[in-house]
């Protein structure tokens, strides 16, 4: 049965000597994996450049549950990260390593999904903002329905990353952030992150806080190990 679905390219690898296999997130079926022949030889209609990392495409496949890896019919490019800026192109990266680390195979979420597809993905191309990774951290994690609960926060709790939520007491937990680190993420949580001050050591402090939250809620091996460049670039 041909079947036509929206998906995201999260991951593509050379396969014998022109072939590929990628990883493509889709709208219907979760993460799924295709085996595209002579990809390298540009001999066909998929190109290597429809299948980036984060590209936003329509494909066509034929859906058996026999097939570990499917083959595409026919796919369709609606959005390509394209930017020549060094800090979008450093962000860029660091959001390719965060999907990657985030959606499982054959997990359908359709609400991270949309969000990656309409939101973050098309934002890739615009300016970088100092607030812009934690944020699309939390959006994430809120999609994936397993957000800290801000309910009861009050002013220097902080944050039991274990758990999931807002505490008075440092004692309660093991893993912990700090009051200022809390107050940063309750409010990017609660109000957005238009108001947060420019604090170059408070948002690394955040993102090292959101990556242990996400080692325990999403994948214990996560990490960002592209987000150092980042923050050269966005140093100053």
């Amino acid at each position: 049965m041909i079947t036509k679905t929206k998906g995201i390219v999260l991951k593509t690898i050379k396969y014998g000597d022109a072939s590929a296999i990628t990883k493509i997130f889709t709208e219907e079926f979760g993460l799924i994996g295709f085996h595209i022949p002579s990809l390298f030889k540009n001999k066909g209609r998929i190109k290597p450049s429809h299948l980036q990392a984060l590209n936003c495409i329509e494909i066509s496949f034929n859906l058996s549950n026999a097939k570990n890896l499917y083959a595409i019919k026919d796919l369709t490019c609606h959005y390509h990260f394209s930017s020549a800026q060094f800090s979008q192109q450093a962000y860029y990266n660091v959001i390719v390593e965060l999907t990657a680390q985030c959606i499982k195979e054959n997990e359908h979420n359709s609400s991270l999904f949309n969000y990656l597809y309409n939101q973050l993905i098309p934002s890739l191309n615009a300016h970088t903002g100092f607030w812009q990774l934690p944020t699309a951290m939390l959006q994430i994690l809120y999609h994936y329905g397993c957000a800290p609960n801000t309910e009861g926060y009050e002013n220097n709790y902080v944050l039991d990353l274990q758990n999931g939520i807002f505490s008075a007491s440092l004692l309660q937990a093991y893993y912990t952030a700090s009051p200022a680190v809390s107050h940063i993420i309750y409010n990017i949580l609660d109000h957005g992150s238009d108001q947060l001050s420019q604090d170059h050591a408070l948002r690394h402090q955040t993102i090292e806080a959101l990556i242990d939250y996400f080692r325990l809620h999403i994948n214990n091996g996560f990490d960002l190990k592209s987000r150092e460049v980042l923050w050269q670039v966005m140093k100053g």
